[in-house]
Protein backbone atom coordinates (compact mmCIF):
# COMPACT_ATOMS: atom_id res chain seq x y z
CA UNK A 1 0.00 0.00 0.00
CA UNK A 2 0.73 3.28 -0.49
CA UNK A 3 3.64 4.79 2.26
CA UNK A 4 4.24 0.82 2.96
CA UNK A 5 8.09 -0.24 3.35
CA UNK A 6 9.07 -2.21 0.29
CA UNK A 7 10.56 -5.44 1.39
CA UNK A 8 13.60 -6.77 1.81
CA UNK A 9 15.50 -7.78 -1.49
CA UNK A 10 12.57 -5.24 -3.55
CA UNK A 11 13.79 -2.42 -5.57
CA UNK A 12 10.61 -1.46 -7.34
CA UNK A 13 6.83 -1.63 -6.36
CA UNK A 14 4.57 -3.08 -9.62
CA UNK A 15 1.08 -0.78 -9.85
CA UNK A 16 -1.84 -2.65 -9.08
CA UNK A 17 -3.70 -1.33 -12.61
CA UNK A 18 -0.19 -3.00 -14.63
CA UNK A 19 -1.16 -6.85 -13.93
CA UNK A 20 -3.13 -9.04 -15.13
CA UNK A 21 -5.08 -11.89 -12.76
CA UNK A 22 -5.05 -15.20 -14.07
CA UNK A 23 -6.31 -17.93 -12.15
CA UNK A 24 -4.63 -18.19 -8.94
CA UNK A 25 -1.76 -16.17 -10.19
CA UNK A 26 -1.07 -12.58 -12.66
CA UNK A 27 1.36 -10.89 -15.29
CA UNK A 28 2.65 -7.70 -14.98
CA UNK A 29 1.77 -6.28 -18.53
CA UNK A 30 5.27 -4.31 -19.00
CA UNK A 31 9.09 -4.32 -17.59
CA UNK A 32 9.71 -2.29 -14.31
CA UNK A 33 13.06 -0.55 -13.91
CA UNK A 34 15.02 -0.53 -10.78
CA UNK A 35 13.72 1.97 -7.88
CA UNK A 36 10.11 2.53 -10.07
CA UNK A 37 7.92 3.92 -7.78
CA UNK A 38 9.66 3.94 -4.61
CA UNK A 39 10.27 6.68 -2.95
CA UNK A 40 13.50 7.48 -1.70
CA UNK A 41 14.52 8.59 1.96
CA UNK A 42 15.71 12.05 1.76
CA UNK A 43 15.15 12.49 -2.08
CA UNK A 44 12.29 15.56 -1.31
CA UNK A 45 14.37 17.12 0.85
CA UNK A 46 18.72 16.35 1.68
CA UNK A 47 19.99 16.66 4.95
CA UNK A 48 20.84 19.87 6.03
CA UNK A 49 18.72 21.36 3.56
CA UNK A 50 16.74 25.13 4.63
CA UNK A 51 13.28 23.34 5.13
CA UNK A 52 11.72 27.11 5.16
CA UNK A 53 13.45 30.24 5.31
CA UNK A 54 12.26 32.85 7.55
CA UNK A 55 10.18 35.62 6.40
CA UNK A 56 8.16 32.86 4.04
CA UNK A 57 4.90 32.83 3.25
CA UNK A 58 3.06 30.80 5.15
CA UNK A 59 0.73 28.88 2.43
CA UNK A 60 -1.37 25.21 2.22
CA UNK A 61 2.56 24.03 0.30
CA UNK A 62 4.20 25.44 3.56
CA UNK A 63 1.90 23.86 6.02
CA UNK A 64 2.40 20.31 4.19
CA UNK A 65 6.18 20.42 4.27
CA UNK A 66 5.46 21.50 8.12
CA UNK A 67 3.48 18.98 8.58
CA UNK A 68 5.74 15.96 6.95
CA UNK A 69 8.85 17.29 9.26
CA UNK A 70 6.96 17.21 12.52
CA UNK A 71 6.20 20.73 12.98
CA UNK A 72 3.03 21.48 14.81
CA UNK A 73 3.49 25.12 15.72
CA UNK A 74 6.53 27.53 14.22
CA UNK A 75 6.80 31.15 15.54
CA UNK A 76 5.73 33.70 13.16
CA UNK A 77 5.21 37.40 12.81
CA UNK A 78 2.36 39.52 14.50
CA UNK A 79 -0.35 40.56 11.91
CA UNK A 80 -0.62 44.51 12.29
CA UNK A 81 -3.56 46.16 13.01
CA UNK A 82 -4.59 48.77 10.49
CA UNK A 83 -6.68 51.82 11.35
CA UNK A 84 -8.89 53.43 8.18
CA UNK A 85 -10.19 56.71 7.88
CA UNK A 86 -11.41 58.66 4.78
CA UNK A 87 -12.08 61.96 4.63
CA UNK A 88 -14.14 64.60 2.43
CA UNK A 89 -17.45 66.14 4.08
CA UNK A 90 -18.84 65.06 0.63
CA UNK A 91 -18.76 61.54 1.42
CA UNK A 92 -21.86 59.10 2.42
CA UNK A 93 -22.22 55.66 3.99
CA UNK A 94 -22.93 52.88 1.44
CA UNK A 95 -26.25 52.46 3.02
CA UNK A 96 -27.30 56.15 2.96
CA UNK A 97 -29.47 57.89 -0.49
CA UNK A 98 -27.81 60.01 -2.33
CA UNK A 99 -27.98 63.80 -2.26
CA UNK A 100 -26.67 66.29 -4.56
CA UNK A 101 -23.05 67.36 -4.03
CA UNK A 102 -22.58 64.06 -2.50
CA UNK A 103 -20.69 60.50 -3.03
CA UNK A 104 -20.92 57.36 -1.50
CA UNK A 105 -17.70 56.03 0.48
CA UNK A 106 -16.00 53.42 -1.69
CA UNK A 107 -12.51 54.09 -0.55
CA UNK A 108 -13.15 52.64 2.90
CA UNK A 109 -14.55 49.15 2.29
CA UNK A 110 -12.53 49.23 -0.70
CA UNK A 111 -9.43 49.55 1.59
CA UNK A 112 -10.93 46.99 4.07
CA UNK A 113 -11.19 44.26 1.65
CA UNK A 114 -7.73 45.09 0.60
CA UNK A 115 -6.26 44.09 3.60
CA UNK A 116 -8.87 41.30 4.25
CA UNK A 117 -7.17 40.02 1.13
CA UNK A 118 -3.67 40.09 2.88
CA UNK A 119 -4.80 38.50 6.02
CA UNK A 120 -4.48 41.90 7.80
CA UNK A 121 -7.11 42.77 10.57
CA UNK A 122 -8.44 46.28 10.36
CA UNK A 123 -10.06 49.14 12.86
CA UNK A 124 -12.62 51.52 10.94
CA UNK A 125 -12.78 55.24 12.26
CA UNK A 126 -15.86 56.21 9.62
CA UNK A 127 -16.05 58.75 7.32
CA UNK A 128 -14.98 62.11 8.91
CA UNK A 129 -16.20 65.24 7.81
CA UNK A 130 -13.40 68.25 6.70
CA UNK A 131 -12.95 69.50 10.21
CA UNK A 132 -9.55 70.03 10.88
CA UNK A 133 -9.83 69.72 14.84
CA UNK A 134 -12.08 66.64 14.60
CA UNK A 135 -9.35 64.65 12.18
CA UNK A 136 -6.66 65.15 14.02
CA UNK A 137 -8.68 63.61 17.00
CA UNK A 138 -9.37 60.68 14.87
CA UNK A 139 -6.34 60.21 13.76
CA UNK A 140 -4.80 60.49 17.16
CA UNK A 141 -7.01 57.48 18.40
CA UNK A 142 -6.37 55.62 15.81
CA UNK A 143 -2.68 55.88 15.99
CA UNK A 144 -3.02 54.75 19.63
CA UNK A 145 -5.04 52.01 18.92
CA UNK A 146 -3.76 50.30 15.19
CA UNK A 147 -0.25 49.43 14.09
CA UNK A 148 -0.68 51.86 10.94
CA UNK A 149 -3.17 54.24 9.93
CA UNK A 150 -4.57 54.70 6.44
CA UNK A 151 -6.60 57.77 5.34
CA UNK A 152 -8.11 58.13 2.44
CA UNK A 153 -8.37 61.93 0.81
CA UNK A 154 -7.49 65.34 2.04
CA UNK A 155 -3.83 64.96 0.21
CA UNK A 156 -4.06 67.56 -2.72
CA UNK A 157 -4.32 71.10 -2.73
CA UNK A 158 -8.08 71.77 -2.34
CA UNK A 159 -9.18 74.12 0.48
CA UNK A 160 -9.76 71.23 2.71
CA UNK A 161 -7.07 69.11 1.93
CA UNK A 162 -5.19 69.08 4.96
CA UNK A 163 -3.53 66.47 5.51
CA UNK A 164 -0.06 67.94 5.94
CA UNK A 165 -1.46 70.45 8.64
CA UNK A 166 -2.92 66.77 10.65
CA UNK A 167 1.29 65.62 10.12
CA UNK A 168 2.54 68.62 11.49
CA UNK A 169 0.05 68.21 14.99
CA UNK A 170 1.08 65.02 15.00
CA UNK A 171 4.47 65.97 15.22
CA UNK A 172 5.02 62.78 12.29
CA UNK A 173 7.84 63.39 10.09
CA UNK A 174 6.74 63.10 6.66
CA UNK A 175 8.81 60.63 4.38
CA UNK A 176 7.56 61.81 1.10
CA UNK A 177 4.89 64.14 -0.43
CA UNK A 178 3.51 63.05 -4.15
CA UNK A 179 5.04 60.76 -6.05
CA UNK A 180 5.61 61.07 -9.96
CA UNK A 181 3.24 58.71 -10.65
CA UNK A 182 0.00 58.32 -12.39
CA UNK A 183 -2.80 57.48 -10.47
CA UNK A 184 -1.42 58.38 -6.92
CA UNK A 185 0.23 60.78 -7.75
CA UNK A 186 -0.35 62.38 -4.23
CA UNK A 187 0.20 59.96 -2.26
CA UNK A 188 1.95 60.54 0.96
CA UNK A 189 3.70 58.50 4.13
CA UNK A 190 4.21 59.63 7.05
CA UNK A 191 5.70 57.89 10.00
CA UNK A 192 5.01 59.60 14.38
CA UNK A 193 5.06 57.41 17.17
CA UNK A 194 6.64 54.96 15.93
CA UNK A 195 3.91 54.31 13.55
CA UNK A 196 3.30 54.63 9.50
CA UNK A 197 0.81 57.13 8.55
CA UNK A 198 -0.24 56.48 4.82
CA UNK A 199 -1.98 59.31 2.88
CA UNK A 200 -4.09 57.43 0.29
CA UNK A 201 -5.59 60.06 -2.69
CA UNK A 202 -9.79 60.44 -2.54
CA UNK A 203 -9.97 59.40 -5.63
CA UNK A 204 -10.68 55.40 -5.69
CA UNK A 205 -8.64 54.14 -8.37
CA UNK A 206 -5.50 56.57 -6.71
CA UNK A 207 -6.54 55.19 -3.59
CA UNK A 208 -6.37 51.46 -4.90
CA UNK A 209 -2.79 52.03 -6.86
CA UNK A 210 -1.43 54.05 -4.08
CA UNK A 211 -2.69 50.81 -1.51
CA UNK A 212 -1.11 48.04 -3.62
CA UNK A 213 2.27 50.32 -4.63
CA UNK A 214 2.93 51.38 -0.97
CA UNK A 215 0.78 50.14 1.90
CA UNK A 216 0.69 46.66 0.86
CA UNK A 217 5.33 45.90 0.51
CA UNK A 218 5.30 48.12 3.79
CA UNK A 219 2.69 45.83 5.81
CA UNK A 220 4.38 42.73 4.71
CA UNK A 221 8.03 43.89 5.59
CA UNK A 222 6.75 44.72 9.10
CA UNK A 223 6.07 41.28 8.91
CA UNK A 224 9.21 40.15 7.52
CA UNK A 225 8.06 38.82 4.69
CA UNK A 226 11.06 38.53 1.66
CA UNK A 227 8.60 39.57 -0.76
CA UNK A 228 6.74 41.76 -0.26
CA UNK A 229 6.26 43.62 -3.69
CA UNK A 230 3.47 42.40 -6.06
CA UNK A 231 4.17 39.37 -8.53
CA UNK A 232 5.43 40.87 -11.89
CA UNK A 233 6.06 39.34 -15.39
CA UNK A 234 6.10 40.56 -19.13
CA UNK A 235 3.00 40.90 -21.46
CA UNK A 236 2.02 42.07 -24.50
CA UNK A 237 0.19 45.05 -24.92
CA UNK A 238 -3.58 44.75 -26.09
CA UNK A 239 -4.36 48.70 -27.02
CA UNK A 240 -2.48 51.62 -28.34
CA UNK A 241 -1.42 54.40 -25.45
CA UNK A 242 0.10 57.02 -28.00
CA UNK A 243 0.26 60.10 -26.05
CA UNK A 244 3.73 60.54 -24.39
CA UNK A 245 2.85 61.35 -20.21
CA UNK A 246 6.28 62.20 -18.08
CA UNK A 247 4.66 60.36 -15.44
CA UNK A 248 5.06 56.54 -15.02
CA UNK A 249 0.97 54.93 -15.62
CA UNK A 250 -0.07 52.07 -13.65
CA UNK A 251 -3.45 50.97 -16.03
CA UNK A 252 -6.15 49.13 -14.11
CA UNK A 253 -6.07 45.81 -16.60
CA UNK A 254 -7.41 42.07 -17.62
CA UNK A 255 -4.22 39.66 -18.08
CA UNK A 256 -4.81 36.61 -19.46
CA UNK A 257 -1.46 34.49 -19.61
CA UNK A 258 0.00 37.07 -22.44
CA UNK A 259 -1.71 39.88 -23.41
CA UNK A 260 -2.95 42.88 -21.10
CA UNK A 261 -5.28 44.85 -21.62
CA UNK A 262 -6.95 47.61 -19.92
CA UNK A 263 -10.03 46.91 -17.73
CA UNK A 264 -12.13 49.58 -19.24
CA UNK A 265 -12.26 53.59 -18.05
CA UNK A 266 -9.10 54.70 -16.39
CA UNK A 267 -9.42 58.05 -14.88
CA UNK A 268 -8.64 58.39 -11.18
CA UNK A 269 -11.89 58.61 -10.13
CA UNK A 270 -12.94 55.10 -12.26
CA UNK A 271 -14.19 52.00 -9.82
CA UNK A 272 -15.46 49.89 -12.58
CA UNK A 273 -12.06 49.36 -13.88
CA UNK A 274 -10.89 48.14 -10.45
CA UNK A 275 -13.71 45.70 -10.44
CA UNK A 276 -12.80 43.87 -13.59
CA UNK A 277 -9.09 43.84 -13.42
CA UNK A 278 -6.60 42.00 -12.16
CA UNK A 279 -3.37 43.31 -13.04
CA UNK A 280 -1.49 46.45 -13.00
CA UNK A 281 -0.19 47.81 -16.71
CA UNK A 282 3.25 49.84 -15.98
CA UNK A 283 3.94 52.45 -18.78
CA UNK A 284 7.55 54.18 -17.76
CA UNK A 285 6.97 58.03 -18.03
CA UNK A 286 8.77 59.54 -20.93
CA UNK A 287 8.48 61.42 -24.42
CA UNK A 288 6.98 58.44 -26.60
CA UNK A 289 3.72 56.40 -26.11
CA UNK A 290 3.06 52.80 -26.48
CA UNK A 291 1.68 50.94 -29.38
CA UNK A 292 -0.68 47.80 -29.16
CA UNK A 293 1.75 44.86 -29.33
CA UNK A 294 4.81 46.49 -27.54
CA UNK A 295 5.99 44.36 -24.83
CA UNK A 296 5.13 45.75 -21.03
CA UNK A 297 5.47 45.08 -17.41
CA UNK A 298 2.78 43.61 -15.64
CA UNK A 299 1.90 43.78 -11.72
CA UNK A 300 -0.10 40.45 -10.56
CA UNK A 301 -2.77 41.32 -8.68
CA UNK A 302 -4.94 39.43 -5.75
CA UNK A 303 -1.82 36.77 -6.19
CA UNK A 304 0.10 35.64 -2.78
CA UNK A 305 3.40 33.95 -2.75
CA UNK A 306 2.65 30.25 -3.15
CA UNK A 307 -0.85 30.27 -4.91
CA UNK A 308 -1.07 29.25 -8.81
CA UNK A 309 -0.91 32.61 -10.02
CA UNK A 310 2.70 32.99 -8.17
CA UNK A 311 5.99 34.16 -10.54
CA UNK A 312 8.96 35.38 -9.53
Amino acid sequence: MTGAPIPDGADAVVMFEQTSGEGAGFTIRKPFDPLENVSLKGEDLEEGEEVVPAGAFIHPGTIAVLATFGYAEVEVARRPVVGILATGTELLYVSEPLAPGKIRNSNGPMVMAQLRRMGIPYRTYGAQADDLDSVVQTVEKAVAETDAVITTGGVSVGDYDFLPAVYERLGADVLFNKVAMRPGSVTTVAAGGGKFLFGLSGNPSACFTGFELFVRPALLRMMGARKPFLPHTKAVLGEDFTKANPFTRFIRAVYDGKTASPAGFNKSNAVSSIARGNALIVLPGGSRGFRKGDEVDVLLLGVEEGSPGWMK
